[in-house]
């Protein structure tokens, strides 16, 4: 590639699988790409942001350190609010790794979008503090504590607009790059018997959470819900109601996903799979920015790039 082109970047939420988010970066600038714009929802607002205040080589180093008792140390876990966590300590990790900014200042231009659940309505984040727009972003319902900004009660940006491609900006003859996080499932078999033993309320949450986290966040859900007698133990369906409300936002979000790109189709699109890593398997960093890695070379391939 002789001249560099312009990328308007989109980057979807999904949890743990937004570390994708950095290697599809990587294999972008790689290819002689340069990135003029960003949008991001949830994690993909995270990194977006980030990347945005010129703090990615910081953040990644920071992410290198991270396993599952880091994971855990930065829940900051509390009672009733809205949600478990109430992400006040992720928020200042974060500041301390790359201090806060505000979006108007940033070298690269970049939106956040949140949702407004008091007035259900979507937020589009184009000013203000950097943080601000990302701790309303990435306030996943009934994990975090909701943000509050004035009479506004912001959750995750992906539960209105998970890919974001309408509120990226965009200049003449750029390139529209979109990296969702949440593709159709890849379907496993599992061979592991004694899993399938286990508590379904328990298989489920853990692999929602799937960090050792996951045993405090049980144990608040089942002491917010009714006692069951032995005989509604016994009969039980194959989904309990924690796993029938997450499987049931999660068709939610990808069927928002793919509308979404059905109407403002990019031109270069990377697919990984909603069920590729749990929600909060950040500790698998590597495996995870790999994955992103490979599938930006593919799509760009793909693309003849």
């Amino acid at each position: 590639m002789t001249e560099k082109k312009n990328v308007a970047l989109v980057l979807a939420s999904g949890g743990s699988r937004g570390l994708a988010h950095i290697g599809a970066i990587e294999v972008l600038e790689e290819h002689g790409f340069r990135i003029t714009s960003v949008a991001g929802a949830s994690m993909g607002a995270l990194v977006g942001g980030i990347y945005a205040a010129g703090g990615l080589d910081a953040f990644k180093e920071w992410m290198k350190t991270v396993d599952r008792m880091k994971v855990f140390n930065l829940m900051d876990f509390t009672i009733g609010n809205g949600g478990f966590v109430k992400g006040e300590k992720i928020i200042d990790e974060l500041r301390s790794i790359v201090p806060d900014k505000m979006i108007e200042d940033l070298p690269i231009p970049f939106t956040a979008v949140a949702t407004d659940i008091r007035h259900r309505r979507e937020i589009i984040f184009n000013s203000g503090s950097l943080y601000d727009a990302v701790r309303s972003s990435i306030s996943l319902p009934s994990i975090f504590t909701p943000n509050r900004i004035g009479d506004m009660l912001l959750v995750d940006g992906g539960v209105v607009n998970p890919v974001p491609v309408n509120r990226v900006r965009r200049i003449p003859g750029d390139i529209l790059v979109a990296v969702d996080l949440n593709g159709p499932y890849i379907w496993k078999y599992d061979t592991d018997a004694d899993e399938k033993k286990r508590g379904r309320l328990r298989q489920r949450l853990e692999k929602m959470v799937d960090t050792i986290s996951d045993k405090v966040l049980k144990e608040k859900v089942e002491a917010s819900l009714p006692a069951k007698s032995e005989k509604e133990k016994e009969d039980e369906d194959d989904m309990g109601i924690v796993s029938i409300l997450n499987q049931s936002s999660s068709m939610m979000i990808q069927t928002n996903a793919d509308l979404t790109l059905q109407l403002y189709p990019p031109d270069i699109l990377v697919r990984i799979a909603k069920n590729a890593y749990g929600t909060m398997e950040f500790y698998k960093y590597d495996e995870i920015v790999s994955l992103g890695r490979s599938k930006m070379e593919a799509a760009l391939a793909d693309a003849g790039y």
